[in-house]
């Protein structure tokens, strides 16, 4: 790891960081850095509008946060990103596989993942008492219309990576109005997909590429 970002953020050189529990302890404390204090600020406000109940991880500070040219927008927390489970982070550096390919495939495209920030269209853990659940309709119906409170914190955004159906119909469904920002659409990076549809890697690449040559140039 190294020291590279605003305010001494420590930055990891490749994925799954937070499988070790000291490079997780130094990233919560630096949840409310300037660039992210905003947006973990927001967090708070979901958390206590949806009550006890609700399951909403942090930003991370590794990350762009209000300084991001590119929003990376996929389904939902998974259980690596719940404090109960992992990091309480949305995260690349979480210890899964879906992490761990959004990781790669941004590395891979050449991205900085410090012009982008992390996010998903249903920013709350969606799981039954054992187990993450699917998606539905309803979940996308309630939670798209925080997209507008999203967009409004991040100011200097003008490309959103849409990984996967939730994503893509949540945004669409939802999308600010008047913003100059343009969507690039892509499969989600689930080991699933990834390991079962060779088409969706190069996709996920070439999603990163396009958002960035837009965002960045």
């Amino acid at each position: 790891m190294h020291r590279s970002w605003k305010s001494g953020v420590v930055q990891t050189p490749g994925p799954r960081a937070f499988r070790d529990a000291a490079a997780l302890a130094e990233r919560r404390s630096q949840l409310h850095q300037p660039h992210v204090a905003a947006l973990n600020g927001w967090v708070s406000s979901i958390r206590s509008r949806l009550g006890p109940r609700a399951i909403v991880p942090w930003f991370d500070p590794a990350d762009g946060g209000v300084d991001a040219r590119i929003l990376w927008l996929l389904e939902a927390p998974g259980p690596r990103a719940t404090e109960q489970r992992g990091s309480g982070i949305i995260s690349c550096d979480n210890n899964d596989g879906a992490a761990e390919n959004t990781w790669r495939t941004r590395s891979e495209a050449g991205v900085s993942r410090t012009d982008v920030v992390h996010w998903n269209v249903i920013p709350y853990y969606i799981a039954n008492d054992t187990k993450i659940r699917a998606w539905r309709r309803d979940d996308i119906a309630s939670a798209g219309p925080m997209l507008v409170e999203l967009i409004d914190l991040l100011p200097q955004v003008r490309a959103v990576i849409l990984g996967g159906k939730a994503a893509q119909s949540g945004w669409l469904d939802h999308r600010p109005p008047d913003i100059d920002v343009r969507e690039f659409l892509c499969p989600h990076p689930s080991v699933t997909n990834v390991n079962t549809r060779p088409d969706v890697w190069p996709a996920v690449v070439a999603a990163w590429r396009a958002a960035a040559e837009w965002a960045l140039t």
